[in-house]
């Protein structure tokens, strides 16, 4: 299956029919599937081929099933099961019909309220990782999924840590010498390039830098090369919000702004703190209650309407997930 390209259809993998892949990153690849045991559609992750890396790779599945099993959350995409083919470890996921945020970024500009409705499922899923003792590390526009019901999901815990941990800590133990910073420079925080102990803060500097770029229409430290990039997260200020987007309410540009402080503590204490503050904001910026398709109470009726088949009964997997990585 290594070399089934995007779109395109592989026969079987175990008890999984009718692949076919519909997205990778830098440590997986994800494909549509159905689940012969429940005959329900569902997303399977696998590792990406590497010769002579097979347990390091099913280790690093592992891990991310570890963490998704921790969080319990409608705005987070639900582990299924965690299971092996002939020696390969498959992470068995909640599938999610819809786009990216970051294909929804390349259709034009959002307004306020999109922003605000947008950002208040995002906040509330990092209310819940972090709660749940996890950091994501990777949050960006492509691991933000929005379904056809307008409910936010997170993805892809594939470099997510316990908090506290050194920041890269799902990277193999027994590496020979320090393994780069894991991750995508454009949405690195500050104590990420600098190896600091993982901290909840850090994805609330990812989140603004998404959150700038949902307002303003551009990335705040895009530079011509990956490591101008890089320096622009440690020592460049990013434009005011206001000066790019000038009809946008001062108090969203000020959020962003503290979202993007250099300093974690100069930052929000919390996502619980930040979703306060966006949910204010939402509330003044209109007289009229949320569209029902993006507000958490409408996320949580969706994610009972797919059922426990499709889940394979949330509750039941996170405890077979976690007895599995134990």
């Amino acid at each position: 299956m290594g070399g089934t390209t995007k779109g395109m259809t592989s026969a079987a993998h175990g008890r999984f029919q009718s692949l076919t892949r519909i997205g990778a990153g830098g440590m997986g690849v994800v494909f549509a599937a159905t689940d012969t045991r429940t005959h329900q559609a569902v997303a399977l992750k696998l590792a990406r081929p590497r010769p002579g890396r097979r347990r390091e790779s099913n280790r690093q599945l592992r891990h991310e099933a570890a963490a998704l099993a921790l969080v319990d959350d409608p705005h987070v995409c639900a582990i299924a099961d965690l299971t092996s083919h002939r020696g390969r470890t498959c992470l068995v996921l909640e599938r999610l019909v819809g786009e990216s945020l970051q294909t929804r970024l390349t259709r034009g500009r959002m307004s306020t309220l999109e922003v605000l409705d947008l950002t208040v499922q995002l906040a509330s899923a990092l209310r819940a990782i972090h709660a749940a003792g996890v950091v994501h590390q990777d949050i960006k526009p492509a691991n933000v999924i929005l379904t056809r019901d307008g409910v936010v999901k997170v993805i892809d815990f594939g470099i997510a840590v316990f908090t506290g941990a050194p920041s890269d800590g799902a990277v193999s133990e027994d590496a020979p010498e320090r393994p780069p910073v894991l991750g995508t420079p454009n949405y690195l925080s500050p104590e990420r390039l600098l190896r600091q102990p993982a901290d909840p803060r850090s994805d609330l500097f990812s989140l603004g830098i998404v959150l700038y770029e949902m307002t303003t229409g551009v990335r705040p430290f895009k530079a011509d090369s990956p490591g101008e990039t890089l320096s622009n997260v440690l020592d460049a200020r990013p434009s005011p919000v206001l000066e790019l987007a000038p009809d946008r309410p001062r108090e969203l540009a000020r959020l962003v702004h503290r979202l993007l402080a250099r300093h974690a503590s100069d930052r929000y204490p919390s996502a619980a703190a930040v979703l306060r503050q966006l949910r204010s904001m939402r509330r003044a910026w209109t007289a009229e209650p949320a569209s029902p398709r993006c507000t958490d109470r409408h996320a949580r009726r969706v994610s009972r309407r797919v059922g426990p088949g499709t889940i394979a009964g949330r509750r039941d997997a996170r405890a077979s997930a976690a007895s599995i990585c134990g």
